[in-house]
């Protein structure tokens, strides 16, 4: 029985841009030879990025949007993503959306998402990074796998 605790389900509204950044990200670490879903990047971007430099990043985002007339986002809502995160990534986001507020920022969890997805570095530069964190943290099987796996008592 595993002591680790029941993941969130958290869900983020990306836009075109950040659907194509998530696909660019995901396409180059798979041809990297890393066995990744859009889940499983995003996850490892939350735990890969250190709660300052995800401020930072969201910092820089909103004074990107402070300076252009009209709304923050100007296209449609492309997807709606839906991760299990555990729950201290859960808490590592909503401490850097708090520092935020703090800084009269308004900004949340899809928010910080967005501009960590917007400034996430190439595919040759990140997969060592993931792949240290596909080995700490293995995708759980899916689809028939996991059904087999339930069966035999596996989480």
């Amino acid at each position: 029985m595993s002591t680790d605790p029941a993941p969130i389900k958290v869900s983020f509204t990306f836009y075109p841009a950040d659907v194509q950044a998530l696909n660019t990200c995901m396409i180059g670490l798979r041809r990297a030879g890393l066995p990744v879903r859009g889940g499983t990047v995003l996850r490892a971007l939350i735990h890969l990025t250190s709660a300052t430099e995800m401020f930072a990043h969201a910092v820089l985002l909103a004074k990107a949007h402070e300076k252009q007339d009209g709304p923050r986002e100007t296209d449609y809502v492309a997807g709606h993503p839906t991760v299990d995160l555990p729950p201290d990534l859960v808490k590592k986001l909503d401490d850097v959306v708090t520092e935020l507020a703090e800084k009269m920022i308004s900004a949340n969890r899809a928010f910080v998402v967005r501009a960590l997805l917007r400034t996430t570095p190439d595919a040759p530069t990140l997969a060592p990074a993931v792949k240290k964190y596909l080995a700490d943290f293995p995708p759980r099987p899916r689809g028939w796998a996991a059904l087999k796996a339930r069966k035999h008592g596996k989480p």
